[in-house]
């Protein structure tokens, strides 16, 4: 039987922050520090390896240093290794607790671990200029001009179905153009009036100099609009794994 010294029996009851999971790879131990700078450590359990630092209590509060850390963290794990990346704020009791979620949830973390080995999540937000984009199409149909005897309304009707027509034109062609170098891709909801598309897409780290200079191109020729080309990211847009944390974290 193993007696734990006073000190390994003390870190074991901290809170514990949850940053992620990756497989475990030997000894290997991560040099980064987490948040409010305490080191960044594994805690082992079925061959997987969860990336923990102490915390002071159960709530960490949603600062912009805080959340800034987390992502540094992740992002700096997965430039070399497979990450299941976990929400901001996973917080759990204890590292039996850690170990109790390692354990619960092996089957779904390994599968994860699987389907993301060796890839990354891109990010591409396209923002379109209304404005400059109506005016290429004027100039592109003549017919699009307001007639004689046009009503306004039925005028403006058709300019933003011209508008719609070939915002979709153009989002299809980046699809189109950006899918065989991706895995999968995740769309999310628009955010803001001028917000056309939020896609992440995954990516094979092998691939992911090729997938930026086919966006690069791409959007060479669309200059009514702006892009915003974020990433290598840990993969969260393609993490499907439920983590009981409240049952974890309960008491014994």
């Amino acid at each position: 039987m193993t007696t734990k010294t006073p000190a390994e029996s003390s870190r074991e009851a901290r809170a514990h922050y949850l940053y992620g999971v990756v497989r475990e790879d030997g000894g290997w131990e991560p040099d980064l520090a987490g948040l409010g700078g305490a080191p960044v450590r594994t805690v082992r359990e079925g061959g997987l390896a969860a990336l923990v630092s102490d915390v002071a209590g159960p709530r960490v509060v949603p600062t912009r240093e805080h959340l800034l850390m987390h992502q540094r963290v992740t992002e700096a794990v997965v430039r070399e290794h497979t990450l299941v990346p976990v929400a901001f704020g996973t917080v759990l009791p204890s590292e039996e607790r850690v170990r109790e979620l390692l354990r619960v949830a092996r089957a779904p973390l390994t599968r994860a671990l699987s389907e993301l080995e060796g890839r990354v999540e891109l990010g591409l937000k396209v923002y379109c200029h209304g404005d400059a984009l109506m005016r290429r199409l004027e100039q592109e149909q003549p017919g699009l001009a307001r007639g004689p005897s046009e009503p306004e309304e039925d005028h403006e009707a058709r300019l933003e179905a011209a508008l719609r027509d070939c915002t979709t034109k153009d989002l299809d062609g980046l699809r189109a153009g950006l899918r065989p170098l991706a895995e999968a891709t995740h769309e999310a909801p628009p955010l803001g009036e001028r917000m056309m598309w939020n896609a992440a897409w995954l990516v094979d780290r092998t691939r992911v100099a090729a997938f930026e200079a086919r966006v690069q191109s791409l959007v060479a020729r669309l200059d009514a609009y702006t892009f915003r080309f974020t990433g290598p990211w840990p993969a969260y847009s393609f993490v499907d794994v439920r983590l009981d944390v409240e049952t974890a974290s309960a008491a014994p």
